[in-house]
């Protein structure tokens, strides 16, 4: 299996855990966009939501409108609307990565 493939999985989980546990949420969101950038040849160098987006935005600029809910993320303690959030990113991964 792909690198790629091992971190939406991963993404996915951590996003079925932010359900229930707000704080899993910036997790699922950065394991999302690492396998964007994996899939894209692109070392995850980033260490916040918002460094892996601005990241995967040189190769898709569209990202970039997912910026708000990056710095949410990054920013404040886990809101309960966390997930939702973190969703943003796994189905956005999810998208492109099916059109790959």
């Amino acid at each position: 299996m792909s690198e790629y493939f091992n971190s939406l999985e991963e993404a996915e989980h951590l996003l079925r855990q932010a359900e229930q546990d707000p704080t899993q949420a910036a997790e699922a969101a950065m394991a999302a966009l690492r396998a964007l950038l994996q899939e894209w040849s692109v070392a995850p160098t980033a260490s916040t939501v918002v460094g892996l987006l601005k990241q995967a935005a040189e190769t898709d600029p569209t990202l970039e409108h997912f910026r708000p809910e990056a710095t949410v993320l990054d920013r404040f303690e886990p809101q309960p609307d966390a997930a939702e959030r973190a969703k943003i990113f796994v189905d956005a991964a999810r998208a492109r990565l099916a059109n790959i």
